[in-house]
């Protein structure tokens, strides 16, 4: 049995069509930041030569760039997808809930680094009690 389709009003269209907007311009900002983070992180660590000791912050760029290139693609792909529902008939639920699925790996991903940092911060604190640093 097959479900109906939904069709957004025109109204609906619009609030969807601006959040796409707004959403994919955010997207090209973060992948363009990633890419200048990576650029940034690659020539730290082509710089470094191999020294060991020089190599944790160009990494911590390397990483920075990864999750905000990441964010960017996932934050472009959910905008497009949310444009389909205001450009295409007969396929708003399929369309909206690719989009929501997009949106979700995004935030999983904030969910998980939010949490490793917690557990980062926690251990920081208490080895700098340990040590009678604070």
């Amino acid at each position: 049995m097959e479900s109906p389709n939904y069709e957004f009003t025109d109204s609906q269209n619009q609030t969807v069509s601006q959040l796409a907007g707004r959403m994919k311009w955010v997207g090209v900002f973060f992948v363009a930041l990633g890419l200048a983070f990576g650029l940034l992180g690659v020539a730290g660590l082509v710089a470094t030569e191999g020294a060991v000791d020089l190599i944790v912050k160009p990494m911590i760029l390397v990483m920075v760039a990864v999750i905000f290139f990441l964010s960017g693609i996932w934050t472009v792909n959910a905008a497009r997808l949310f444009t389909l529902i205001v450009q295409t008939t007969g396929s708003d639920i399929l369309n909206l809930m690719n989009a929501l699925g997009t949106l979700r790996k995004l935030y999983y991903m904030q969910f998980w680094l939010i949490i490793i940092s917690l557990v980062a911060l926690l251990i920081a604190f208490a080895i700098f009690l340990v040590l009678g640093v604070l």
